[in-house]
Formats: C-alpha cells, structure tokens, sequence
C-alpha cells in the first residue's frame, strides 16, 4: 500500500471518529455566552436564555489543528495523531433543531464578536477542534477543544474518547484554561 493511500485511510478513519463525537463534544464544551458571566443580563432574562436551548448559533473553525506538543502530556497512555494531514469539514451535516453551525469566516472575527451577536441573536460563541490523538491500538484518543466568547472570554478543554461498541463515545472532558 502506498504511503499515500494510508494517509487517505487514516484520514477518512479520524474523520469517521470525528463525526461519531462531533454533537457529544459540542454539548459537553459549549457554554452559551449570552449566559456566562460578564454578561449584562437580568437574572430572569439568563433563566429564559438558559431554557431556550433550540437554534442556538455557534461559529465554527472548520479547519482540525495540530495541538500544543505537550497538550497530552499529563495523560498515562501515549497518543500520536492518525496522520500528519489537517483537514476541513463541512457543518451542514451537523445542523439540527438543537444547534445552527456557521463557518467562522461567514462574519468578522472581532474580539468582541459584536457582528455575530447582531446578526445572530442566539449567538452562543465559537468552537474548533484540533485533531485527534490516538493510543497504538486506536481504541482510545484526545483531543483539544477551544471555546471563545470575546477577548477576556474563553475555555479550553481535553476531550477523552473511547470506541466502545463499535461507536466512539466521551469518557472525559478536562478544562486545561480559563480566560
């Protein structure tokens, strides 16, 4: 097999994985900005932002990335990336009731993403991926996640995996920073 060809499978394997986590890992790390602290909004007008979870809007780095070198460090088991390719993807497939996705490049990309909250008013912040690490066996993998609400304003986390069943599931989502 040609080393391109085993790039194509293992680029087509970690996007499958990607789609099985996709959705799991946006519930797990969005924070709907509209209700963060910070934000000026009366008690009540955050209760019922809290239970309006349909249509919310969040831009999206449609472009995986190679994480900090030492992002996995802190892990017992040893992780390397599937291959060295980063990738995009498309966010169609992804949209539903729940979630409207949108390519970061749509709006300007402020510090204080004032066009997104304009244009969207379910704006809830932007989300990327880097790509995924995987152990030796490809059973278990991490992954970093980038949540960002304004220029003093975001979350980091490293997101766990496990193929469990034939389906990739969340077994752990660390907060690694706090901005």
């Amino acid at each position: 097999m040609s080393c391109h060809k085993k790039e194509n499978n293992t680029v087509n394997f970690e996007k499958k994985v990607f789609d099985d986590i996709f959705i799991p890992t946006v519930d797990s790390t969005l924070i709907d900005m509209r209700t963060y602290i910070g934000f000026q909004y009366s008690e009540k007008q955050r209760d019922s932002i809290q239970k309006d979870t349909l249509n919310r809007v969040v831009a999206f780095n449609t472009v995986n990335y190679m994480p900090p070198i030492d992002f996995s460090t802190g892990s017992t088991q040893k992780y390397k990336p599937a291959n060295d390719s980063i990738w995009s993807f498309s966010l169609e497939k992804y949209n539903s009731s729940k979630y409207k996705f949108k390519n970061v490049s749509e709006q300007p990309f402020t510090d204080e993403l004032t066009q997104w909250q304009k244009k969207y008013p379910k704006f809830s912040g932007s989300l990327s991926f880097s790509k995924i690490y995987f152990d030796e066996t490809r059973k278990t993998g991490v992954f970093e996640v980038t949540y960002f609400c304004g220029s003093k304003c975001g979350v980091g986390y490293q997101v766990h995996i496990k193929k469990m069943k034939n389906k990739w599931k969340i077994i752990k989502v660390e907060h690694t920073w706090i901005s």
